[in-house]
């Protein structure tokens, strides 16, 4: 495998790859950037096109990635670059040595609903009304894939979903779950009309608690923003207003771990009704 050479943070291909540093220009590119061995590997192993490896110079390429490379199918530019490049490209103090361009995957919303509604009985979404800390986003996304959620929904406010923190936070999870961007009012209306459950996290004196929540076996779950919950316009729609008690003095969960009692909930008590 010819790999190519770049030392200059000047280089043009440097200049345009930094720009996906910035929300601005990975919308402008319709790419994003991801950086590490982990993150790296995971997308080479994913459906993620991939379109630009580059590895540090003085290192030896990580050999999960290495392999992961050969088996992608899809022809990717390598380049062995210099450490100062590698630099110019990370977001994090310690760069880890390699990073990678990816095309951004997109998934039309009504054909993807459609092609579930039709291959399965079931499906759990999980609904995010404004997230904004990207740590929280990254890990609700992790959290999600590994509760076997089918997919999320960024409502309109919420933190970039290629942030680098979010990808980071993400662990490659971002990879395998399919995740969009849409209005949730119009979603909420549209997921009612089908036969969907709507549950709303929030802690109006009306909710109750999520363990007494009937999930249906077509749930989607709303998550609110980490300092004023979920919209009223969300609200209006639930079926079921649902919190999760506090036991302590807090006042309320980090929104990453109340989406992973619910996600987790809801999948009990959907898996108890068909054993």
């Amino acid at each position: 495998m010819a790999h190519e050479s770049i030392t200059s943070v000047q280089n043009p291909l440097i200049k345009r790859l930094h720009q996906l540093l910035e929300k601005k220009g990975r919308e402008a590119q319709g790419r994003f950037l991801v950086e590490g061995a982990h993150l790296v590997e995971e997308a080479l192993k994913s459906e993620a096109e991939v379109l630009t490896v580059l590895y540090d110079s003085e290192r030896d390429m990580d050999a999960g990635c290495r392999q992961a490379l050969n088996n992608h199918p899809h022809s990717v530019q390598v380049i062995a670059a210099s450490a100062a490049v590698l630099t110019k490209l990370s977001e994090t103090k310690s760069p880890q040595g390699i990073v990678a361009e990816v095309k951004k995957k997109q998934v039309n919303w009504d054909d993807w609903m459609a092609e579930k509604a039709a291959g399965q009985e079931g499906m759990l979404l999980l609904l995010l009304d404004e997230i904004q800390d990207p740590g929280n986003l990254g890990t609700i996304l992790r959290t999600a894939e590994a509760a076997g959620v089918d997919g999320v929904v960024l409502g309109k406010g919420s933190v970039d979903l290629y942030n680098g923190k979010v990808m980071r936070s993400t662990m490659g999870a971002l990879f395998r779950l399919p995740v969009f961007t849409r209005s949730l009012p119009e979603v909420a209306d549209e997921w009612q009309a089908q036969g969907g459950q709507l549950l709303v996290s929030t802690l109006h004196e009306q909710s109750i608690s999520y363990d007494a929540v009937p999930y249906a076996q077509k749930a989607a779950i709303v998550i609110g923003n980490e300092g004023r919950g979920v919209s009223d316009a969300m609200v209006e729609r639930a079926d079921y207003l649902v919190h999760i008690p506090i036991y302590g003095r807090a006042e309320s969960l980090n929104a990453a771990v109340a989406a992973g009692v619910f996600v987790y909930e809801a999948q009990r008590k959907r898996k108890d009704r068909l054993i």
